[in-house]
């Protein structure tokens, strides 16, 4: 009776578990290494939209170039993101996004 219980432990259970914590620790890498690297790169923006002078910062504020900038990294941390659990799951991607 308990050799049943310890082969379906160790057939069933224990990879179950170990493949979770793999997911866990996958994403928790990738999400602080996407933050990271955005945060940076829209520090980097701003501080290159700050250098302008002021006309042009009125200019860029009335053509929404900010809300532009902000689409644009968000698009990319998707990308990344479906790029990234595609590669989890082990999956063929079912389609392909090109620019």
């Amino acid at each position: 009776m308990y050799f049943h219980l310890a082969v379906l432990f160790s057939t069933i259970v224990v990879p179950i578990v170990v493949k979770i914590f793999k997911a866990l620790g996958i994403g928790a890498v990738t999400y602080v290494g996407i933050n990271q690297v955005m945060s940076v790169a829209a520090s980097y923006i701003e501080s290159q939209l700050g250098g302008t002078t002021v006309l042009m910062q009125s200019m860029l504020g009335v053509a929404k170039i900010d809300v532009a900038i902000n689409i644009y990294l968000a698009a990319i941390t998707t990308r990344m993101v479906l790029s990234g659990m595609n590669k989890l799951t082990g999956r063929k991607k079912d389609f392909v996004l090109k620019a």
